[in-house]
């Protein structure tokens, strides 16, 4: 995998898709960022090549592709949405790998968009914080080990479209559950890290 990124990067893969999109459709609306690479469930075992892999796909293939990108965004004034999850937001157990790279896209994202206000540059940066998604990759990883139910990736997918068209800042779905567990870290933060805990079947994580 990581040979496979450093080969992409060598060609100017990012640059190759943005040329792609702008001669199909003549230029770049919205530019949506949702790809990620497989992280196990786990105890961390202090697997430092597995967060560096994380993060090139994760997050700088993110940056990557927002750099190219941003000269047709500026022409249409348009928006990039940055699919991101409560897993950047607050720290849960046992996906730290792949937590670090959703805080690195929380840091970098939300701190360029300011970068943008005071610039003036008319491109407008979303950040999607979502909760547990019934996707096929997060059921057959979590189905087994946490309690919670997952909100309908088809509702979800429309609110990400959406959430770019309008401009917002910050998009949170399922809105009530993310909204509440936020309010949770900053208030009663213990109380959330245990209620975090307890959503997890621990006799089903598995040590590497």
């Amino acid at each position: 995998m990581r040979n496979a990124v450093e080969r992409c990067l060598k060609l100017g893969a990012a640059s190759e898709v943005v040329k792609a999109a702008e001669t199909a459709w003549g230029g770049l609306d919205m530019l949506i960022l949702n790809h990620v690479s497989y992280s196990y469930l786990s105890y961390f075992n202090g697997d430092v090549g597995h967060i560096q892999k994380l993060l090139e796909t994760n997050f700088l293939s993110y940056v990557a592709v927002t750099v190219s990108a941003l000269p047709m965004l500026k022409e249409s004034k348009g928006s990039t949405v940055v699919v991101s999850s409560m897993a950047g937001k607050v720290g849960i157990p046992f996906i730290a790998p792949y937590s670090a790279t959703k805080f690195a896209l929380d840091g970098f994202f939300s701190s360029l968009r300011q970068e943008f206000i005071t610039d003036n540059v008319n491109v407008s940066i979303t950040l999607c914080v979502l909760g547990l998604i019934d996707t096929e990759t997060a059921m057959k990883t979590l189905s087994h080990t946490v309690h919670r139910r997952a909100a309908p990736k088809e509702e979800c997918a429309l609110e990400i479209i959406k959430s770019g068209a309008l401009h917002q800042q910050e998009l949170y779905y399922p809105y009530f559950t993310v909204r509440s567990l936020l309010l949770f870290r900053d208030w009663a933060p213990d109380f959330l890290n245990s209620l975090i805990r307890n959503n997890f079947k621990v006799e089903n994580i598995k040590r590497t």
